[in-house]
């Protein structure tokens, strides 16, 4: 069975790294973690604000001998500062009311998914699914999460919504398949600082990355909590479809039991060793198969393609 990219990628550049379900599963049990009450490191190299307006694409590959093929593509996009208040269609089918009580900013990611080439050639299997997140504009905490899940015929909508005050996140799916159904409804005990998956990919880049060191930092996804650790690497000559760059290579810890994916695997990502911190390739390996995305396309201030093959 091929592995679930979105998953793996939207996972921590994650790159959810975001091919979410597209195929099999393997989720964390979350009775099997207790949340790090120290919360998240918040060292930014750089502000996030300063990369509004950025959109990264990547191209996303299965392969499995005899097969290697390109399963779908993921695209990034931070947003920036949406109006205050915000407004209401700001997340396009979100169900569930977000009035938070603070006046503090807000900064908006959003992610899209979409299967094509080999699944739906060989399988026929069609997906395109969107994570919309909104994090704190001073301290980068998820605040709300929404997910757009269609893929074949699973048609859903996710959200949480991070409570502050009362330390807990509260999660919605609502089933478009039953609309007679009412949405189901979940909560959850969170530690400050918490983000999403979405959130998690931006917070990496942020963060002050040094060779040798593991970053901590506390994650809830579909209802349940975990804590992610991540091992920073060596810094190393990436040779890409862009030219040369020197890069960081990290290791997101999310596979096994009690972790984000419970199967056993292992991720890498190569972010450059610069003040973006863009991801350049992700390799996450399982016993199904290697999935790895490949940044394809670069938009914001200075638009770079990737040299076609």
């Amino acid at each position: 069975m091929i592995p679930e990219p979105m998953k793996f990628l939207c996972s921590l550049l994650l790159l959810s790294l975001c091919l979410s379900g597209l195929v099999g599963a393997g989720y964390g049990d979350a009775s099997a973690t207790e949340p790090d009450r120290r919360g998240s490191q918040r060292e930014f190299k750089i502000q996030p604000l300063s990369l509004t307006g950025e959109k990264l694409t990547y191209e996303v590959k299965f392969s499995r001998f005899p097969i290697y093929a390109t399963v779908g593509e993921v695209t990034f996009e931070l947003v920036g500062k949406p109006a205050s208040p915000l407004p209401e269609n700001l997340i396009e089918e979100l169900s569930v009311g977000f009035k938070p009580e603070d006046n503090r900013g807000f900064i908006h990611l959003r992610a899209l998914a979409v299967a094509k080439g080999f699944l739906i050639r060989l399988f026929g299997v069609s997906a395109q699914d969107r994570y919309e997140t909104l994090v704190d504009e001073h301290d980068f905490g998820a605040r709300l999460g929404f997910k757009r899940i269609q893929e074949g015929k699973k048609n859903l909508s996710q959200t949480t919504v991070f409570d502050r005050e009362k330390q807990s996140a509260g999660y919605s799916v609502r089933d478009f398949n039953k609309p007679q159904e009412a949405a189901k409804e979940s909560s959850v005990k969170i530690t400050p600082g918490t983000l999403d998956l979405l959130s998690a990919i931006y917070f990496l880049r942020l963060q002050k990355l040094k060779t040798g060191e593991t970053l901590r930092f506390p994650l809830n996804d579909e209802g349940q909590q975990y804590d992610i650790e991540v091992v920073v690497g060596k810094t190393e000559k990436l040779k890409t479809d862009f030219g040369k760059f020197k890069t960081i290579r990290v290791e997101p810890k999310i596979f096994g039991p009690g972790k984000l994916i419970s199967r056993p695997g292992e991720m890498t990502m190569w972010l450059t060793d610069d003040d973006r911190r863009i991801p350049l390739k992700v390799v996450a390996k399982t016993s199904s198969g290697t999935v790895t995305a490949n940044l394809i396309r670069m938009d914001g201030p200075h638009t770079i393609q990737a040299k076609k093959k």
